[in-house]
């Protein structure tokens, strides 16, 4: 009796024991569900958080899962900033392809370790390049991007006429750079400016001074003190406006150079002028009134503390009408179809000479056509060739999906340096080799 007395305590006992180790398990294992719980709400609250405070930093930002590339694909193609976020809720990158610098900030503002997506690549004939119609020389008179030479000098394929300029690095390349309110220097061309041409350069003008302005002129005597009393057209890039100068002007408020890098671009066609900063026209001029001589004068305006900038100065003779050319030539060279540097993709300011590719072919269905890619002596030459050959089919592709182009209708080769039409030994040789032909079949 004792003994069976016993046994029921040693069951009760362990029974309570394990009842008791069970009861604290369960508390344990609620404790430990309400812990997870609450640091899962805890970090939603600081997933929401972030999320809000970038929302907060960016105006009409949309917010999109990663795995839901409708979203993304939507946002994108309105133009508005995107969130994009893992299926957990958090940040993992912001896009912003109009602000990125505010696209940047707002992810240091939430403190998130989120990535920020550069603006997205324009392409040719997209956005703001859809209506630009620049088509450049197609035979290179003048060219230089001042590398190579001695830094603190004056260039010495350019004729100094008067003020403080010399050559300075910036950003890891060459500029000519003025620190003196009226510098001039004359490019010499070696022969008269035909009836069309095209001049391009960049130019960096601080926005601090009315000092800071350059003008292209075309007779002696040019200054900047006598801009507003110059006898004739010409070009001009200041403070507030750019474009054609003189006694008829063609001007337009633009200040997106100012304080940045900017690619101006000039067409001239006999008394037709058409002038960009960027990719905006800032000047449409039909009556010129522009003296064709075998020079242009450069006069740049700046302050020692405020110094303006150009480099990459190109002059070419030709331009447009492509057909006429080809017709009577058989082929012809276009300069105007521009590629990163080393790679076969196509850069936005290639727009004008691809529409005009575009619009011959449209017009001309009967037309065949090879095209060619072309490369300097710089570099290894099967790496050229290859790299001539992947470009040649970029610009095929593109006539075919962009333009409708009948594929059967086009060839690509490259030639790499093999078909030189200079001498590679000058920059303007170098340039005039680096180009795409089109052969008529």
């Amino acid at each position: 009796m004792w003994l069976r007395s016993a046994c029921y305590t040693v069951l009760f006992l362990i029974a309570g024991i394990w009842c008791v180790e069970s009861a604290d398990a369960q508390i344990w294992d609620r404790m430990k569900d309400r812990a997870e719980r609450e640091v899962e709400r805890r970090a939603e609250d600081v997933t929401s958080r972030a999320v809000n405070s970038i929302l907060d930093e960016m105006e009409d930002a949309v917010v999109c899962v990663a795995t839901d590339p409708e979203c993304i694909a939507e946002a994108e193609e309105n133009g508005d900033p995107v969130v994009i976020t893992d299926e957990e809720g958090e940040v993992v990158e912001v896009r912003d392809g109009d602000e990125p610098g505010e696209a940047a900030a707002a992810v240091e503002a939430a403190g998130v370790d989120a990535e920020v997506a550069d603006p997205a690549p324009a392409h040719p004939g997209e956005g703001t390049w859809t209506n630009y119609d620049f088509v450049p020389g197609n035979r290179i008179m003048f060219a230089t991007s001042f590398e190579g030479y001695t830094i603190g000098r004056f260039p010495p394929n350019l004729e100094f006429l008067g003020g403080m300029m010399q050559l300075a690095e910036w950003e890891g390349r060459t500029f000519l750079q003025s620190s003196n309110g009226e510098s001039r220097f004359r490019v010499p061309l070696g022969e008269t400016l035909p009836k069309r041409f095209t001049i391009e350069f960049q130019a960096y003008i601080p926005g601090s001074t009315t000092s800071s302005r350059i003008g292209i002129f075309f007779s002696e005597g040019a200054s900047s003190r006598s801009f507003d009393r110059y006898d004739g057209s010409y070009f001009i890039l200041g403070r507030r406006n750019a474009g054609v100068g003189g006694d008829i002007e063609s001007l337009a408020a633009v200040t997106t150079y100012k304080d940045e890098l900017a690619d101006i671009r000039i067409a001239v066609d006999g008394s037709y002028a058409t002038m960009y900063v960027n990719e905006q026209r800032v000047a449409n001029m039909p009556v010129l009134q522009l003296e064709r001589q075998d020079f242009m004068v450069f006069v740049i305006g700046g302050r020692e503390n405020d110094p303006t900038f150009i480099t990459d100065l190109r002059i070419a003779a030709g331009g447009a009408q492509l057909y006429d050319r080809l017709m009577a030539d058989g082929r012809v060279s276009t300069q105007g179809i521009y590629f990163d540097s080393g790679s076969d993709t196509i850069r936005p300011e290639s727009t004008g000479t691809l529409t005009e590719i575009g619009r011959m072919l449209q017009e001309h269905e009967d037309l065949h056509i090879r095209i060619e890619g072309h490369t300097d002596n710089v570099g290894d030459a099967e790496m050229n060739r290859a790299l001539s050959e992947r470009r040649a089919n970029s610009v095929m592709t593109y006539l075919v999906s962009e333009h409708g182009v009948a594929a059967r209708r086009l060839e690509a080769v490259g030639r790499g340096d093999t078909d030189p039409v200079a001498n590679n030994d000058t920059e303007a040789g170098r340039q005039n080799n680096r180009r795409v032909e089109l052969v008529r079949l």
